[in-house]
């Protein structure tokens, strides 16, 4: 009789225990795909503006301009930068 009281306390423990352990799991779960799709949701911003300046600078005239040409430069980059860490190297 004591045993199985003893018995049943553990497994009432170790369910609360596992209950928990599965919310917080949950709870980072949603965190991280959270952050990836803000990642993703940023890589495709800058993108679109990447994009957009060199549709608005047709020429080039911009783009090899010392200063001007320095921020496209720092968006590939960027944008490089990102794809890496999007495909996870």
């Amino acid at each position: 009789m004591v045993l199985e009281i003893i018995l049943g306390i553990c497994v009432l423990a170790l369910s609360y225990l596992f209950y928990r352990q599965d919310r917080v799991i949950k709870g980072q779960v949603d965190y991280i795909e959270k952050i990836e799709n803000k990642m993703l949701d940023n890589h495709k911003k800058i993108s679109n503006a990447f994009n957009a300046m060199k549709v608005a600078d047709g020429k080039g005239g911009f783009e090899s301009d010392d200063e001007v040409g320095q921020v496209f430069n720092q968006l590939k980059t960027i944008i490089q930068e990102l794809q890496k860490e999007l495909k996870g190297e």
